[in-house]
Order: C-alpha cells, then sequence, then structure tokens
C-alpha cells in the first residue's frame, strides 16, 4: 500500500535535512509523524520515524547534562500585554493573526505552516496589545519550546475550528497538553497543587460562517461556556475582527487609568495600564517607585461620586478614571 505522503511532510523533511540542533532535528520529526497519514503504508515509516524520535532524545539528554537547553525563541513583551494563540492545526490561528495585526504569516489550508512564533500588534482604541502566533498543538507533535512561550503570555486563548464536528476534542487536546507542561486555567486553581502554573486562558471559536457551525457553537457553549471566557466569529468578517478586540481586552482583566497635571486637561493619549482590582498607589508605582514613595494625595475623576475628589493611596480603580497627583 503506498504511502500517499503529502507535500508539506517532505518541506519538513527537507527542514530535518538542514537543521543544526538535536532539538530542532526531533521537532521536525515529531512534526512528520504528525502530518503523515495513519494506514498500513505508513506503519513502517511511523515505526522508523518513532524510533529516531526516541535516540535522538537519549542523545541530547546525554548532551545536556546539568544545564538546561537554550530558548531559542525570546519574546519580549510589548505594548499591554501578550496574547499567545494556540490550537490544533488549521483552526486559523494565523489568519486571526493576519487580520487583528498587521503582521503576515504565511497562511495555507494544510497543517503545520507555522514554524515558529509569530509576533503582531493588535491596536484596541489607544493601546496595543502584542498577539504570537504559535506552532500548532498535536498529539505526536511537541515543540520543546513552546511550554515556555506560553507559560510567559498574560492570557492563552485557545483557536478552535467550528467548522469541524470535533470541536470538543480540539479543546480537550488543548488542556490534556497544556496540563502535561503544568499548566492550569487560573480560575480551577488549586492551593495544594505545587509547580503548576495557572494562566488565564479564553476561547475563540473560529470559522463561524454556516447554519452547521451554529450547532457546534452552541454544545461548545455548553460544555465550556462557564469555565472560560468564550468569543465566536469569522476571519470573513471584519466586524468580527472588532468585536474579538474588543472581547480579547476584556479577557485581559486589565484596566485603563489616566493622568492629568494640576490645572491642564488629561491626557488621554497614553493611559497607565494596570490589572482590574489595582489601587491609586499601583498606578503611581506604575510611574515611578520614588514618585509613588513621595505621593502626599490623589484627586480623582471617575463615576459620579468622583468628581476631582481626595482618595487615600488605597483607592481602587476603575476603567478610565482620571488621576491628579500631588507630591
Amino acid at each position: 500500500m503506498p504511502a500517499n505522503l503529502p507535500p508539506q511532510y517532505y518541506e519538513a523533511e527537507r527542514r530535518y535535512r538542514e537543521a543544526g540542533s538535536l532539538e530542532e532535528k526531533i521537532s521536525l520529526l515529531q512534526e512528520m509523524l504528525a502530518i503523515m497519514p495513519k494506514h498500513k503504508g505508513t506503519d513502517k515509516l511511523q515505526a522508523d520515524l518513532r524510533a529516531r524520535i526516541s535516540k535522538l532524545k537519549k542523545t541530547a539528554e546525554k548532551k545536556k547534562g546539568p544545564h538546561r537547553s537554550s530558548q531559542p525563541y525570546q519574546i519580549p513583551k510589548e505594548g499591554a500585554a501578550q496574547v499567545i494563540l494556540i490550537g490544533p492545526p488549521n483552526t486559523g490561528k494565523s489568519s486571526i493573526l493576519s487580520a487583528l495585526t498587521r503582521a503576515s504569516p504565511e497562511i495555507a489550508p494544510y497543517p503545520f505552516t507555522t514554524h515558529q512564533p509569530l509576533v503582531g500588534m493588535m491596536e484596541y482604541e489607544d493601546i496595543k496589545i502584542q498577539l504570537v502566533d504559535t506552532p500548532p498543538i498535536a498529539e505526536e507533535f511537541v515543540i520543546p519550546w513552546l511550554g515556555e512561550i506560553i507559560k510567559k503570555g498574560n492570557l492563552l486563548v485557545a483557536v478552535l475550528d467550528l467548522g469541524r464536528d470535533d470541536i470538543l476534542e480540539q479543546m480537550e487536546a488543548i488542556l490534556e497538553k497544556l496540563k502535561e507542561l503544568k499548566v492550569e486555567p487560573e480560575n480551577e486553581k488549586k492551593d495544594d497543587e505545587k509547580g503548576i502554573l495557572y494562566k488565564k486562558i479564553a476561547i475563540i471559536a473560529n470559522k463561524q460562517d454556516l447554519d452547521a457551525e451554529q450547532v457546534r457553537l452552541s454544545i461548545l457553549k455548553e460544555f465550556y461556556a462557564q469555565r472560560f471566557p468564550l468569543i465566536s466569529g469569522s476571519v470573513k468578517f471584519s466586524q468580527d475582527m472588532e468585536k474579538l478586540k474588543e472581547k480579547i481586552y476584556k479577557a485581559l482583566d486589565i484596566i485603563r487609568v489616566y493622568t492629568k497635571v494640576p490645572g491642564q486637561p488629561p491626557d488621554m493619549r497614553d493611559p497607565v495600564v494596570l490589572k482590574k482590582g489595582s489601587l491609586v498607589i499601583d498606578a503611581a508605582r506604575s510611574i515611578h517607585k520614588d514618585f509613588a514613595h513621595n505621593l502626599r494625595y490623589t484627586r480623582i475623576w471617575g463615576s459620579d461620586e468622583f468628581k476631582g475628589q481626595k482618595v487615600e493611596k488605597g483607592h481602587p480603580l476603575e476603567e478610565g478614571d482620571i488621576l491628579e497627583f500631588h507630591i
């Protein structure tokens, strides 16, 4: 029985031959294993790839010794927050990155088009949010450095494909892979679990174009809407993408506050971005630690009851508050 390997398999094989490090070779062999069709014609090739992966892993462990392997991709955080797009192959992560930012990732109808993290800046009103597209999550395809990128993000967004029947399995595969990386949903934190990193997770249900997708969306909401912020839409519609920006902002659990100099109007172009629940002193500290130390009092403009009133350092802040610091 012929193997009938797809073109992207041979592309991964070419990159494997050119790879310099053991980690990269292992990653590409795993990619080849995940891409190839699973049938009797590929049984021998699957076994060969698994054996090569196992051998390279043992070699890498011996060479690594007590030292940790280096992280090939360092992505400094920029903007108000860093959002990591994760998901199975061909769910539309790269298309979402392209639609929400000025980035130009390679987009193709076959899986594993993304081989390295791709970064773009999403403009939302008066701030920018960094989006990072990552290689796909698959059962037999694990990139060694993917876990480090995931752990450093402020928000993980699981991108799912409503056009496929396995909508629940897509999310379960993501949660299972995160569990292997010792990452759990923040809202399900357990105090007695050590070594677990808890992260905020949201879901984008992508490709919501036809009636059949509405049925799958209802199923997805039934199982997950109580656990995670769930955002639906399609990159085909610009209005969906604008709503998506707002929902990503809200899922980040951050607020914007503004500052003003006494006797002058507030600067509404450059907000101070803080976590929800932050206090006046947190806003002052974000400007400069010495500024916070010397702060005498603050006037605040915000909701109806606060029109330039003096407030304490421990006063809680809300979205859109305007602060006038006095030192």
